[in-house]
């Protein structure tokens, strides 16, 4: 078997140093002394990390196309916190795809459509697949290459629509943006894995991962190492395919900004440096002890880290409900339950509207899964958020006497939509002041499941809150109001 050396510095500056200079160590040399040669290679990053403009310190990441400058967040981290409009900043609008259309790309896919489609892939979600090559498909959040990837996986990871899966098959023929139909096949891939019993064909998620195997792609990439390491999907175990998978996955950003003109970059808000990366590296290094001897002194740090990762996100979720951040996020979560409660008791007094809720309830196997509505938790159960939804569908059938309950019910939704949005964007800046401010991998590993969990959080009150003001606007109802409503209940929540 060959023996690969992966370069054993990288993993040093990977802890201390800002992205640019990691990503830049990444492409310097394949194997290096160390010890020896450590000092030239700090020397070398020093000459390779772009100025500052304007003198700025150390860790921005001017002059590298696809990253922000420290702590300076990014359109999908902050682009607007005016009201309801958060709610359209980091998700993807619904398609304005004709039903028949969707249909017919769903189906080019999958076994179903429409709401069949939407309640199996939820449930399937909310109870999600691991095995040893994906212990947990959310670490692939934000490792795409793209922001129209990103935000096409986050938002179906939430809100597993139809519409939004005919985008996603749509965007694999995309032939002007290769880069976003790598992106677009590295979805179905991973979705298809997770949801196999909606799949057309067995093992739909092997054949379309076999196809990317030889395509240079972050997200891929670390599947491979993965894949290679377990031996899942009947891929022959092999550490040193492992090992090279992971090295070409940690080294694509720099062998993109080489380029000359330079086609790709990542997204601004790609973080799988902390969290893919250092988790594939673990399942490996889990798997076989003895390949940490071939990844250079550095690498028990970050084989450290990786391990100790889990412990820092638990650690900072506990911390984070004591934050101003986090406080926003238990008071919207607070406004579900009360949005909740009163929906239910409109609903059931109305006979054409309980019996509609009822109807597609009746069609749903709810999953409680424990997650959220305990007192100080700030993420609301996402089946309660999904009775919220059907909630909005069966108001369209509303009766004028029970509108201006439903209006309130609007409201509620809409103010919980901006406090979780809100308190999404606070961890993003966070994480990515983290990131690339000085903190390096090792500090920002410890926003991502928490950044993660606002985020599916946040688009599932979006998604609410959206389909309450369409059922609104059907009966002619004026939802004006909506956008002061929604943030005075908020900020009464929060005094």
């Amino acid at each position: 078997m060959k023996q690969y050396k992966v370069r054993g510095a990288n993993f040093k500056v990977f802890l201390s140093k800002p992205l640019v200079a990691v990503l830049a160590a990444c492409g310097v040399v394949f194997a290096m002394p160390a010890h020896a040669q450590f000092d030239r290679l700090l020397q070398q990053l020093q000459k390779m990390v772009p100025p500052q403009q304007g003198g700025g310190a150390p860790g921005g990441a001017s002059g590298f196309p696809g990253f922000p400058a420290a702590g300076g967040g990014s359109q999908r981290a902050g682009r607007s916190d005016q009201g309801l409009n958060i709610c359209n900043v980091h998700m993807v609008a619904t398609s304005n795809r004709q039903a028949s259309e969707i249909d017919r790309l769903v189906l080019s896919q999958f076994r179903v459509s429409g709401e069949e489609f939407f309640n199996e892939a939820f449930n399937s979600l909310s109870r999600p697949r691991r095995s040893d090559a994906i212990p947990n498909l959310q670490m692939f959040s934000g490792s795409l290459e793209t922001q129209r990837g990103n935000a096409l996986f986050s938002t179906f990871l939430a809100w597993p629509e139809p519409e939004v899966m005919a985008e996603i098959i749509a965007e694999t023929q995309n032939r002007s943006d290769p880069q976003i139909a790598s992106d677009a096949r590295a979805i179905l891939i991973l979705v298809h894995w997770a949801v196999p019993s909606l799949s057309r064909e067995p093992n739909a998620w092997m054949r379309l991962a076999q196809e990317m195997r030889s395509v240079q792609h972050v997200t891929a990439s670390c599947l491979w190492a993965r894949l290679h390491a377990t031996g899942e999907g009947g891929v022959p175990v092999s550490v040193g395919d492992a090992l090279l998978a992971y090295q070409q996955c940690s080294e694509i950003p720099a062998v993109y900004k080489s380029q000359d003109p330079q086609i790709k970059t990542l997204d601004s808000e790609n973080y799988y440096v902390a969290g893919l990366l250092p988790e594939t590296l673990k399942i490996i290094l889990d798997r076989h002890p003895r390949a940490i001897s071939r990844l250079g002194p550095f690498a028990r740090d970050l084989k450290a880290a990786a391990d100790n990762m889990e412990g820092a996100q638990q650690a900072y979720r506990q911390q984070f409900v004591s934050t101003p951040a986090g406080r926003t996020a238990a008071a919207a979560t607070q406004l579900v339950t009360r949005a909740e409660q009163i929906g239910t008791k409109v609903i059931s007094n109305s006979q054409q509207m309980s019996r509609s809720f009822g109807d597609m309830q009746a069609n749903l196997k709810q999953s409680e899964s424990g997650q959220g509505n305990r007192e100080g938790e700030f993420i609301p159960n996402p089946a309660i958020q999904q009775r919220m939804a059907m909630m909005a569908a069966a108001s369209k059938n509303a009766e004028a006497p029970e509108v201006a309950a439903l209006g309130e019910v609007r409201q509620l939704q809409g103010g919980a939509a901006v406090g979780l949005t809100r308190a999404r964007q606070a961890v993003a800046q966070e994480m990515f002041g983290s990131l690339f401010g000085g903190g390096g991998m090792a500090s920002a590993m410890k926003y991502t499941r928490v950044f993660q969990d606002l985020d599916a959080a946040s688009v599932r009150s979006c998604r609410a809150y959206n389909s309450f003001q369409q059922a609104a606007r059907a009966r002619n109802v004026s939802t004006q109001q909506d956008d002061n409503g929604a943030t005075s209940m908020l900020n009464s929540m929060m005094k």
